[in-house]
């Protein structure tokens, strides 16, 4: 890059990206007192970084490390949701008693009703925290350039099972339990490229945390013939993520080193996971509905 060149702007629609489904459907109409939907879709999502990234999504950087070279960086879309299962029913419960009256109003009436979520987790890259690659991209390049893949390491290996040393670098997280909210990648499967070289692990090539949540609401429907027809009172009972299943956020560092030397040990904080995705703890609310 020319040293006398001030700076120089370049604004374009560069990007490409290209999507591939197989999705299914399966609905069941109301009989018997049941219905339900279940929907299913296997997909890719691939594409070069997106700048309107930041403003929904902060699992890559959305600027390209070789600003000649845009296809570097062509990969897994940070918005890639691999497989995505969604199920719900509604199932009102026969009626208990023919009998009118009080007896009526308690045991008839009932329904329930659920929506279970099931989805694969984001992508996401593993950065350095400096311009290692000593191309000055964007003012400074800070979290921009990527580190080099240990030979023999797959996205399986540095997610699963314990980490490994690389031999090159000190490793303090060896032997410790891979894939957990406490180390979620081993930053010990990369190594520091050599000054002015751009890393060759690829973008978005490791997932996060999946999403599994089943939310269940009970009703009581009760007729009141003293409003007219269609008079009647409303009770329901909902349960949001009635497990209490964690779903855990991206690893808030995914920087691998601070790459201000040839070797070092990586960050401390690599690859930790800092938090769940918000109001997915178990939440029950009720609510009572007149309807005339």
């Amino acid at each position: 890059i020319n040293p006398n060149w001030g700076s120089i702007i370049l604004q374009t629609g560069a990007a490409s990206s290209f999507y591939n489904a197989l999705e299914v459907l399966l609905t069941k109409r109301l009989s018997s007192n049941l219905q339900f939907q279940s929907s299913y879709t296997f997909s890719k999502l691939m594409d070069n970084p997106q700048a309107e990234a930041p403003n929904e999504m902060n699992n890559a950087p959305v600027y390209v490390t070789d600003l000649f070279n845009n296809s570097t960086d062509y990969g897994i879309s940070s918005y890639d949701v691999t497989h995505n299962w969604r199920f719900n029913a509604i199932y009102q419960l026969p009626r208990l008693s023919s009998a009118t009256g009080v007896l009526d109003k308690l045991v008839n009436g009932w329904g329930l009703s659920g929506i279970l979520s099931l989805q694969t987790g984001y992508p996401f890259t593993v950065n350095l925290q400096t311009n290692r690659s000593r191309s000055k991209a964007y003012t400074s390049g800070a979290n921009l350039d990527r580190p080099d893949l240990v030979p023999g390491r797959s996205p399986y290996s540095i997610t699963h099972g314990v980490s490994t040393a690389n031999g090159i670098d000190p490793c303090p997280t060896a032997g410790q339990p891979l894939g957990t909210p406490d180390l979620w990648f081993d930053p010990c499967a990369f190594t520091i490229p050599t000054a002015g070289f751009l890393g060759n692990a690829p973008r978005n090539f490791l997932w996060g945390p999946g999403l599994s949540n089943l939310d269940f609401s009970v009703l009581k429907d009760t007729a009141i013939p003293k409003l007219g027809e269609s008079g009647h009172l409303e009770f329901r009972a909902e349960f949001f993520n009635i497990l209490n299943h964690p779903n855990f956020a991206m690893p808030g560092n995914r920087n691998a080193y601070a790459a201000r030397g040839n070797v070092e040990s990586p960050l401390g904080n690599a690859g930790v996971i800092q938090s769940t995705y918000p109001a997915t703890s178990r939440q029950i609310q009720f609510a009572l509905k007149l309807l005339f």
